[in-house]
């Protein structure tokens, strides 16, 4: 099996190849061609930028459509975008105190870690966050785009950008045009991409708990050694009568003359070796011998004709989408440069504070306080749980 830092090297190694062909292309095209088409690619090494023109076409049709329904959009996002600063500050702010004040309850829900493909993400996960990363990006940009076209600020182009494995986008607006914009307008515009994000997650919530059962009913094969009886995507949902979750992989049985494994569409009967019966071994020290290396929880569809492997995928797909959706909305009303909460509270800061040293130096606190809290919540992370995936 390809290790992780082997399928880095691959893709670090194309992506030098990759630059080295689109150099030999584009002497050879020229800019020309780039230039009519109202579209350019950008390429260095580990960094590339798409930029398109003609995207913005589709934007101010969408923004002539509905126009009281976008306006109410916006001024809804400025409300919940300073709630959602509000909302990510007391998270980090309460999470590091845990960590320092009372350690004993640490658990899984104050894990905090960058989402990085291949580093903190295991690569069986990619197809569903790229999904999500897609509709993150489309919708989250999207709006800023149709909020700008609404203000009455040009937008010049729209595209997608990847740093190595991390995937962006952006919707570029004429720059002075948005400088010399009133402080609400700005707010307006930078604050509905998280409102966008926000919708999105909460849908995949919706459909997550309407689509299944709250409840486990066994774990997913994810990855088997060769010779295991067992098969990739089987649903293992009791060892011996015992039922198999996430829970219950600690708990220990005693070994018999048989172990009996039942998954949702097969028995499977294991003879013991005569010097382990009698011994108690935990579910997932049995699950390990018998051949299955890799398991994920499964949740049972409330849809009668989706079939369990078709259930899981459907249920990661959503899971991932609202992780990914309502994370990206959170962080990025935090007042953080590049991020939108910064342009936010630069908006409303220019609106009441007068001087503009004093709101530059209420800008700057505010960014460096911020940064210091999610590099304290990921440093006391990896302190606590050390390196892991999800």
């Amino acid at each position: 099996m390809v290790s992780i830092y082997e399928a880095l090297a691959v893709l670090a190694v194309g992506w030098v190849a990759a630059y080295l062909l689109y150099r030999v292309v584009k002497q050879r095209r020229g800019r020309g061609e780039e230039a009519a088409s109202g579209s350019s690619v950008t390429l260095y090494p580990l960094f590339l930028i798409v930029k398109s023109r003609r995207i913005t076409r589709p934007l101010d049709f969408l923004a002539d459509k509905m126009p009281r329904l976008w306006d109410a959009v916006s001024r809804a996002a400025v409300a919940m975008g300073f709630g959602l600063m509000a909302l990510a500050i007391y998270i980090l702010s309460t999470n590091l105190s845990t960590y320092l004040f009372r350690p004993e309850q640490v658990g899984g829900q104050n894990i905090v870690i960058p989402l990085i493909i291949g580093v903190t993400i295991r690569l069986e996960n990619l197809p569903y966050l790229f999904l999500a990363f897609a509709i993150v990006l489309i919708t989250h940009e999207g709006l800023h785009g149709i909020a700008a076209r609404r203000e009455g600020l040009p937008v010049k182009s729209a595209g997608i950008f990847m740093i190595f494995i991390v995937p962006g986008g952006f919707v570029e607006p004429d720059e002075e045009a948005f400088k010399s914009a009133s402080p609400g307008a700005r707010m307006r515009v930078a604050a509905v991409g998280s409102f966008a994000n926000i919708i999105v997650g909460m849908l995949a919530l919706m459909l997550m708990f309407g689509a299944f059962m709250p409840q486990e009913s066994g774990l997913i094969a994810l990855q088997v050694d060769s010779n295991s009886r067992i098969k990739v995507n089987d649903i293992i949902v009791s060892v011996d009568d015992v039922p198999v979750n996430r829970g219950t992989l600690g708990t220990s049985i005693t070994i018999k003359e048989t172990i009996r494994i039942k998954t949702l569409t097969d028995e499977y009967v294991f003879d013991t070796n005569p010097d382990v019966r009698g011994r108690e071994f935990t579910l997932g020290s049995v699950l390990r011998g018998l051949g299955v290396t890799q398991v994920d929880t499964f949740f049972p569809s409330r849809i009668s004709w989706l079939d369990p492997l078709s259930a899981y995928n459907f249920y990661r797909t959503l899971y991932w989408l609202q992780l990914v959706s309502i994370g990206v909305a959170v962080f990025n009303m935090l007042p953080i440069y590049m991020l939108d909460g910064s342009l936010v509270l630069r908006a409303v800061l220019e609106k009441f504070v007068k001087d503009a040293r004093h709101a530059k130096v209420i800008v700057n606190t505010a960014a460096l306080l911020c940064i210091g809290l999610v590099v304290a919540n990921i440093s006391f992370t990896y302190a606590t749980f050390g390196f892991f995936q999800i």
